[in-house]
């Protein structure tokens, strides 16, 4: 008998860099794109969060993981960042934002309290905007027996649509959460959803509708990719 598909939900960079106005991150952002991160820690707090929370449950109730990825460096001077996010942090220390982009052992590389790991949950550091520049990333979904990624976080354009594209890449079905994503602005979110349609197959869904049914779901979305 084949035995039923299995889902993992990706949280993509979802930190407290991010949404903690006094970080310098957030307070640099602000200072180049006024009210982007207003608008992303609204959407946050009102949509990714209960998004994230309902499909937690969900997936634990069937046995399905939840992974972690987190983007920061490890290198004191951050020069294993991407090229872009080591030019933001270096642009920022000289307007005297230091540290925009945290260590991996401070406190802003946190995930927020409101969807903290929980034990047995994944977590993995990334530098780059792909989650598979970490190999473990692939590595653990294959030993979890993963065969569709469900893809939440921030931001939607960005980390999210990269590391969604490179799942494909490698096989595995992509489910995009609209209401558990956030970018900088809704435009850009759309935008975003939209062109990744052919990549994902088209499943773009709403947390609760998935929530609601998943093992159903996840089977007919991976089994609409293998006819």
């Amino acid at each position: 008998m084949r035995k039923d598909p299995s889902a993992a939900l990706l949280v993509v960079d979802v930190q407290n860099y991010y949404l903690d106005p006094g970080s310098s991150f957030h307070r640099y952002s602000e200072r180049c794109w006024p009210g982007c991160m207003g608008y992303i820690g609204r959407r946050v707090e009102a949509s990714v969060f209960p998004a994230v929370t309902r499909l937690r449950q969900a997936f634990s109730a069937v046995g399905w993981p939840t992974v972690y990825l987190r983007l920061c460096a490890s290198a004191p001077d951050r020069s294993d960042l991407h090229r872009f996010f080591r030019t933001f942090n270096e642009s920022a220390a000289r307007q005297g934002y230091e540290g925009a982009y945290p260590l991996s052992g401070e406190a802003m590389a946190d995930v927020p309290d409101e969807i903290a790991p929980r034990p047995g949950d994944v977590v993995l550091d990334k530098s780059t905007y792909s989650g598979f520049s970490n190999p473990r990333l692939e590595e653990a979904l294959r030993g979890l027996g993963v065969s569709a990624v469900v893809m939440t976080g921030l931001a939607t354009s960005q980390c999210v649509d990269t590391t969604a594209r490179q799942a494909s890449e490698r096989g595995f079905t992509v489910v995009h959460v609209e209401d558990g994503q956030a970018d900088y602005n809704q435009d850009e979110h759309d935008a975003a959803l939209f062109a990744s349609r052919g990549v994902c197959g088209g499943h773009v869904v709403e947390s609760e509708f998935l929530a609601a049914a998943p093992l159903r779901l996840v089977r007919a979305y991976v089994e609409s990719e293998e006819r």
